[in-house]
């Protein structure tokens, strides 16, 4: 790993050029450029906001102003999961668009991994930044706020990390892309984003899904992030715990897996 970090930060400046190309062409040639990272989310947390806000109305109160807005309560979930749907996808994307390149000259595929993962988490500070600015319209300000950009960096590392065990598989196995996206939908609705935690029944179907569902680490990292800036209160030790042991022990694995297949995936790739 030491190895690893040692060239990473040789290769520093490539991996620069790589999150500045990511950035430049994310939104080449539409008309409304990068209004699109907001518009996403936001079109999303509108359609949700709509069945479950309006027609079910599942909504907890905001903890600065006392008002039930399921908009928010969403958007502050949405944009932790956003964050690591982007990381654990978009490793397999971001390795294939590097094929060509890496049989003319040789460098390190991580440079061009972290290069793109630094340009999503731009896109990620933006759709936090419009969160923070909706609460703060709605009058639910707090110092938990500073708490959320340690949650997205956990988030990112979480999701990276399991983005680079999927990614070596892909490379061999094209099936497991479309397996990853069929499994990140069951996995949205197993986290608390638009639902209550308190609405979870303790079994269902013989199958104990609170404890599934309190388990799953992307919850963690959702109900932090909702902690900080939805209900304003800081997460507690425990979920501190959690989130930094998964985020730094599947980043460490993932990574160091990952590098060394290198050679092997750059031969198929």
């Amino acid at each position: 790993m030491k190895e690893t970090v040692a060239t990473i930060r040789a290769y520093a400046p490539l991996t620069a050029n790589f999150a500045r190309r990511e950035l430049k062409s994310r939104f080449r040639g539409s008309v409304l450029g990068w209004l699109w990272s907001l518009l996403n989310p936001l079109s999303t947390v509108l359609v949700y906001a709509l069945v479950f806000g309006v027609i079910l109305k599942i909504v907890p109160p905001l903890a600065g102003s006392g008002e039930l807005n399921f908009s928010m309560y969403l958007f502050s979930g949405l944009v932790v999961w956003l964050l690591f749907s982007a990381m654990f996808t978009g490793v397999s994307g971001w390795l294939a668009s590097i094929g060509d390149l890496r049989r003319k000259i040789f460098f390190p595929p991580e440079t061009a991994v972290f290069g793109s993962a630094a340009a999503a988490g731009v896109q990620s500070a933006i759709e936090a930044g419009v969160l923070v600015a909706f609460m703060v319209a709605f009058g639910n300000v707090g110092i938990t706020f500073i708490a959320l950009p340690a949650v997205m960096l956990l988030t990112a590392g979480f999701g990276l990390g399991l983005g680079f065990l999927v990614a070596v598989a892909n490379v061999r196995y094209r099936d497991v892309e479309y397996l990853i996206g069929i499994a990140l939908n069951v996995v949205f609705f197993l986290v608390p984003i638009v639902y209550t935690e308190d609405l979870v029944p303790d079994r269902a179907y013989g199958l104990p899904v609170g404890r599934i569902i309190s388990l799953n680490p992307v919850a963690q990292f959702v109900g932090a992030g909702r902690d900080a800036v939805y209900f304003l209160q800081w997460p507690s030790v425990g979920r501190w715990v959690s989130m930094i042991c998964w985020s730094v022990g599947a980043l460490s694995i993932g990574w160091r897996y990952f590098s060394r297949r290198s050679m092997d995936l750059s031969e198929e790739l």
